[in-house]
Order: C-alpha cells, then structure tokens, then sequence
C-alpha cells in the first residue's frame, strides 16, 4: 500500500512538473519575418471546382492579371459573379525559420470584395461570407488568414487559390492596391476567438435568457493575459451592459465564457465582443441577437385620409391605359422559358419595364411577381422550369428604366408633398405589374404571389395589401417601415434626408436659431408625409399568407422595422430569421418561400 501511495504521488507531482513547466514558456516578442511577393496572379472566371485548389492542377491556361489595378479596368469578367486566383510562392529561408519556431503563418491578402474562400497547397484555411446560394457579402475588407506550419512547404513552391464571388456586381475580387505578403504568426495571430449564440437563429424567446459563448483558444505554448469585454446596447445604440474580465489562458488551452441578459424588453440587441492586450484590440466581433420581436409595439400613424389618398391613386392607374409591348429576348430564352422584355404605361403615364418569363409548357400556371432591391442591376427570372411563369418588374427610374431617370435621388425626390413623391408612383407600379401578369392568357390570375428583398421588400407589402389579387406573399428583410425608429438605427437612408433638409436650410441664409425651428419643422412635416408610405400602415390591409425574411444582422433594413409592419398583419403568417446575414435572406428562407408558395397556392409538386 505504501508503494502503491508513494508511485501515485508520484505520478502527481510529475503531472504538477509538466504544467509548470509548460507555463513557464516564455512569450516569443521577436518581431515577425515578412516576405513579399509580387502583384501578379493567374486568374479564371467561373465557379471551377476543388481541382482548382490544388497545387497539381494546370493553371497553364489561365490569363495572368495584376492587383495594381481592378478585373474591370483589365478587361476580366467573372462568370455568374465567380472567380479563381491562384498564385505559387517560395519562402525565404528567414521566414521559413521563424514560422518553423513560431508553428504558424499569417497570409495577408489586401482587400477583397466580396466573399472568398482561400486554400494554401490545397487547404481551406480561410474564408469569408458565402456563396450563393446562401450569399452573404462583406463588402472590402481586408483578409488576413492563419496558416499552420504543417500545410506549409518550406523547400519548394507553395501555391495560393483565392475563390471569390462578387454579389454586387460583374467586376470583384482584389481591389486595386491589394499586397500579397507571408508572416511569421505572433502571439495574438494564435488567439483564435469564436462566439456561439445559445439560440440557433439568434432570437431568443421567453422564459429564456438571452446568452452568448465566447471561446478563445490559444495557440501558444505560453500562457496569454488579457481583457475580455462584451458590451451589450439596444439595436440603436443604447447602452444596457458592460462586462469586463481579466482572463489568463494557458498556452495550449482555451478559455469559454458565458455572458447574457436577464428579463429583456422585447427588441433587437447588440453585442459587441473584444479582447484586449496591452490596451491594443486583439479581436472585436459585433453580433445581433432578438427576444419576442412579435411583441415590439410600432403603432400605425396612418393619417384621417391615408385609405382615401391610396383608393384615389388606384382608380387613376385604372384610368391608364396600359399598351402592353412583349419582345423576345432571345439570349435568355435557351432553356424552359421565353423570356420577354415587357414594356407598359403605369400611373402619371410613365413608361416602365419588366422581364417576364413564360414557360415553354402548355397550360395555365401560377405567377411570381417579383420587386427588386433600391438600386438593383436588372436581372432575368429564372430560366429553368420550378413551376411558376415570372415577372421580374422594374419600377420608374431603376433597373430597366434607368436611361429615362428623371428623379434623381429616388428616395429623395418630391419630399415636399406626397402628390409629388417619389414612391407614389412607384407603389402604383407594383400594382401595375399585377394588372400585366394577370393580362396573360396562361397565368392562374387565382395564383398570384409577390417576393423581393429590401425594397422589394416593401413593394410586396403594398402590392399584397392594395391589390387582393395576391394570393400569397413572401417580403424579404423589407424597408420603408416605421421611419423613425429606421432613420435612429441606419445610417443610410437618413443621411440622403439629412442631405436634403441641410441643403434647404442653406439655400435660405437663415441664422442658426431660425435654421434650427427650421429643420424641426421640416424633420416634422418629412415624417408626416412619409407615413403615407410607410408600409406599417399598410399592413393591416394584407389578407393573403404571408411569410417574412429577415437578416439578423442587417444593417439597412434592420429586423426592428421588419416586425413594425409585420406585427400589423392580420391574416395567417410566419417569419424566418437568417442569423448570420446581412441585408439578405439565404438559401433556406428562400427554398421555403417557394414550398410556402407552392402549399398556399395548391399547386403539386
């Protein structure tokens, strides 16, 4: 027994031996070793494959380019948004010994628009967003990922393959200026810090506590101090909670944290996690969360005449004849469809288009009209047959319509009065488009639906709303709701108001008191006048089901003011948040459109 006690502690104070020693590593400071390379890559447009990625792969054939210059200003297109760089580089023998010392690397690419994965001889070691179709962007930011010291050649070649997709528009990938450089990894490279949120789609609902995780893994063999400090503020940046921590984490070992809210108002939150280390940010990521968002009050301020305004711009549209005119477009027209530029008058008389694609099968079909973003490139609907005809509308001045502009700044023009606004014949356009689909001898005027994302959003509010032609609905993170509580979390479309009221005051010379009651009485008035189109008041006319998108950390078109119109609608309806996008919806919210659709709608599979 006495042996047997005498070996266990023996084995004890050994283990005790091993940790003190392995924590009494010291930290490496020397600076790091950088190599640079230059500014030229082999590019290929299009989705490629994972062949691509790797080193044996013959990239003979790719066209080289430059990163002192965009894809755009070199002739380079990209094929459905995609692209592939790749790039072999040889490390210095310096480097090579400092990365061997330091067991890992930094790539620093420059900047990059707008979702990448890179690969470094052939290993994922990093990426950003996603790709279609689930997209989520992030627009110009600069990519630094870390490489460990196994997937590294030190002798020989090490090849770079960046696949990237461009949501925004047929150019991307490395903005002008980007550098390419290879570093030995630092202590604070090794610190690698995730956050998990305790509900899968980051709206928490009672009696639940709103709660985060935050992990932080060291990398090092020695042990790291620092400060971890989560701050928590309402979605418009009132501060609620402050946690502060001093945390030590042993080399090779990681630290997890809970941090959370007891008995939240019902809303939108915001997170912001940082580590810090000598009073230098080492980490900072700002997540969104939710809690009971069906019951946040944004009560109607819908004026004494708002019903009446809008039965009155109907019956004007009425009074305009539509001349629908159909030409082929045959490039777009190779698969299940014909798809059609559509041209037609809408209310004021105002010339406006549409892509419709009419399905090459014979019968009556139901319809998808769908309204496109602020702003939106024009696009064709889809060409491949899902059991639908489409309509894609352009509204006055965007899109298709963009070469006869005559307002300017949309979401801006006619501000003085809503007789004049903007969006007054734009909503009538949205309708218009219903009158267009519902024309056609093929569709199911039984089986209409209305999608579309941001603006889009919106105009599928109004279009369910005034017209009971629409049987079934699906706005996407919409805008355009409770412009107050919109224009106190955005910066944008504040700023373009702003703009407007400044430039007014300054064109009339006023000292500041007078220009202050000025712009009080004019922020008043905007307010007023936007309520007529503000699409919470609208939503109490919506009859049809209903099923909202909503990117949980959107920063245009904020979940808040989605569930200020969503929380005025009477008829059957469901959300779906998509917890990691931006202003977007992903693949799961819009696969289950379609299949809420196809159930609303009675159409078999």
């Amino acid at each position: 027994m006495k042996t047997k006690y005498a070996y266990l502690l023996s084995l004890w104070t050994i283990s005790c031996l091993n940790v003190s020693f392995a924590q009494s590593v010291q930290e490496d400071t020397t600076p790091a070793v950088t190599d640079l390379y230059s500014n030229v890559w082999k590019f290929h447009a299009g989705e490629g494959s994972n062949l691509w990625a790797s080193a044996a792969f013959d990239d003979s054939a790719w066209i080289e380019i430059t990163t002192d210059k965009t894809l755009m200003q070199q002739d380079a297109r990209l094929e459905y948004g995609f692209g592939w760089y790749r790039k072999t580089i040889i490390l210095s023998n310096n480097l090579w010994a400092d990365i061997d010392r330091k067991e890992a690397a930094v790539l620093h690419l420059g900047h990059i628009s707008a979702t990448d994965e890179v690969y470094f001889n052939g290993t994922l070691i990093g990426k950003t967003g996603e790709f279609p179709p689930n997209y989520k962007g992030t627009y110009n930011n600069e990519r630094n990922y870390f490489v460990p010291r196994e997937v590294i050649n030190p002798t020989g070649e090490n090849l770079i393959a960046v696949k990237f997709n461009e949501g925004w528009a047929p150019y991307g990938g490395f903005f002008s200026g980007a550098k390419l450089s290879l570093s030995s990894a630092g202590t604070n490279d090794k610190l690698l810090v995730t956050i998990a949120i305790a509900d899968s789609d980051y709206i928490f609902s009672a009696p639940d506590k709103i709660k985060i995780i935050t992990n932080i893994e060291n990398k090092n063999q020695w042990f790291v101090t620092g400060n971890l400090v989560v701050t928590l503020t309402t979605d418009d940046y009132k501060p609620l909670k402050k946690d502060s921590v001093t945390i030590e984490i042993n080399g090779k070992t990681t630290y997890s944290g809970i941090f959370g809210l007891d008995n939240p108002l019902p809303g939108f939150y915001r997170y912001t996690v940082q580590f810090m280390r000598d009073l230098s940010v080492v980490y900072e990521e700002k997540i969104n969360v939710g809690y009971e968002p069906e019951k946040i009050n944004s009560p109607m301020d819908a004026k004494e005449d708002f019903k009446e305004f809008w039965n009155n711009n109907m019956e004007e549209l009425a009074k305009v004849k539509s001349d629908y005119k159909l030409t082929l477009v045959p490039e777009y027209s190779q698969v299940d469809y014909d798809i059609y530029l559509v041209e037609m008058q809408s209310w004021d008389n105002e010339l406006i288009r549409g892509y419709y694609g009419k399905p090459k099968r014979e019968g009556k079909h139901p319809v998808i009209v769908e309204y496109m973003g602020y702003g939106a490139m024009p696009y064709p609907p889809t060409q491949w047959w899902d059991g639908f005809a489409h309509f894609v509308l352009s509204i006055r001045g965007q899109a298709l319509n963009l070469s006869d502009n005559r307002f300017d700044n949309w979401m801006i023009y006619g501000l003085d009065n809503k007789e004049e606004y903007y969006y007054r014949g734009a909503y009538m356009d949205a309708v218009r488009a219903l009158d267009f689909v519902c024309s056609r001898p093929e569709i199911d005027i039984e089986k209409v639906a209305v999608r579309g994302g941001s603006q889009g959003g919106a105009l599928s509010f109004v279009a369910a709303a005034l017209d009971k032609r629409v049987k079934v609905a699906a706005p996407g993170i919409p805008g355009f709701s409770d412009y107050r509580d919109w224009f106190h979390i955005v910066n944008w479309p504040r700023s373009d108001f702003e703009y407007y009221i400044l430039s007014k005051v300054e064109s009339l010379n006023m000292n500041s008191e007078d220009a202050q009651q000025y712009v009080n009485a004019q922020v008043d008035a905007i307010y007023n006048m936007l309520s007529y189109f503000d699409i919470k008041n609208f939503a109490q006319w919506i009859e049809c089901p209903l099923i909202m998108g909503i990117g949980m950390q959107d920063e245009v078109c904020p979940p808040h003011i989605n569930f200020a119109a969503y929380n005025q609608v009477k008829s059957e309806k469901r959300w779906m948040a998509c917890p990691d996008c931006g202003h977007s919806t992903n693949n799961e919210y819009n696969n289950e459109a379609i299949r809420f659709f196809k159930e609303k709608l009675r159409i078999e599979e």
